[in-house]
């Protein structure tokens, strides 16, 4: 994915899929990820990682968003019914400790 240049800046900063953006909201939905980094909202999930754990946003979560600390989301085609995954074949970026 390729990563566009923005002039405005935000208090938070979110890192979508390796790419960073900044946003003056203090929480976000999976929708307002998806429209910050440009992307489809079909057929895109919108997992949250924290200290290598993910959890993935439903259509009415919130996250919480804290001006010292940058948010890590990740987007991931939506998977199959019945499709069992392999956590360990996902790379998983952590916030700093």
């Amino acid at each position: 994915m390729k990563c566009v240049n923005r002039t405005v800046i935000g208090h938070h900063i979110i890192d979508i899929d390796g790419c960073l953006r900044a946003t003056n909201h203090s929480s976000v939905s999976a929708e307002d990820i998806l429209a910050l980094g440009g992307l489809a909202t079909r057929n895109l999930e919108v997992w949250l990682e924290i200290y290598g754990e993910s959890w993935l946003l439903g259509p009415l979560d919130r996250v919480e968003l804290d001006a010292d600390t940058v948010a890590f989301f990740r987007t991931r085609a939506v998977t199959p019914v019945g499709f069992a995954f392999n956590r360990a074949e996902r790379a998983t970026i952590a916030l700093a400790a």
